[in-house]
């Protein structure tokens, strides 16, 4: 996968890549015997299934529909885990990594392959985000922009979808596993390659928000 074909993932898409990767890692780590390896899929797929029934009423649009489906995925997994007789604390384990292990190298190489192939990187990333709150998160989110010029974008989320359905599946200490997806693309800006200064100083995992801090860093000579 290249940074273009990232960027137009719709949520459907990543959710579907993500929870393929998912199962893919699970299955290699051999964390489940074999025996009970069916088990674990229809613990999931039930808890999956009767989860978006009752998350319906969150659901407006098709950018819901796989945000959602996303959340939900965390959820189903890490209770398919609890059901096979995983503890609390082993079974978050298992659902961060499988989350995210997987999908971290790709979206670190493409950004950065993005960035480093853009002219002005500051303006190239600012204008992704602008885009995917827009066209990848929607309505269902919220966003407001502190700082938006040609120096520094500080967006804050006042909402977030993927914390509603936590919140409805009372899941949310799962909201790190979340988080953690952005650690792919963040890691992917290199600040002495691509002049960009990035902060995250807190997330709902945090707190009742999120923050992301983009900073253009200017080059000052060195006076002689």
């Amino acid at each position: 996968m290249n940074q273009e074909e990232q960027y137009s993932f719709s949520p459907l898409d990543s959710y579907q890549w993500i929870k393929k990767e998912a199962f893919a890692y699970i299955k290699a780590q051999q964390w489940i015997d074999e025996a009970l390896f069916e088990d674990f899929l229809n613990a999931f797929e039930d808890y999956f299934k009767h989860s978006l029934q009752k998350l319906s009423h969150l659901i407006k649009n098709e950018l819901d529909e796989g945000n959602v489906q996303f959340a939900v995925l965390v959820v189903a997994l890490y209770e398919a885990f609890v059901k096979i007789g995983k503890d609390g604390k082993e079974a978050f384990k298992c659902v961060c990594l499988a989350i995210n292990e997987p999908i971290a190298p790709f979206m670190e190489q493409n950004t950065e392959a993005f960035l480093t192939a853009s002219e002005y990187p500051f303006k190239a990333i600012v204008e992704i985000s602008k885009a995917r709150e827009a066209f990848y998160f929607g309505k269902s989110f919220g966003f407001e922009r502190l700082i938006d010029d040609d120096y520094g974008y500080v967006l804050q989320i006042k909402k977030c979808l993927f914390h509603e359905v936590l919140k409805a599946l009372e899941h949310t200490f799962l909201q790190r596993i979340i988080c953690q997806v952005d650690c792919g693309w963040i890691k992917g800006i290199k600040t002495e390659l691509h002049n960009l200064h990035f902060a995250r100083p807190t997330t709902f995992a945090t707190g009742n928000t999120c923050q992301m801090w983009f900073i253009k860093e200017e080059k000052i000579e060195d006076i002689q």
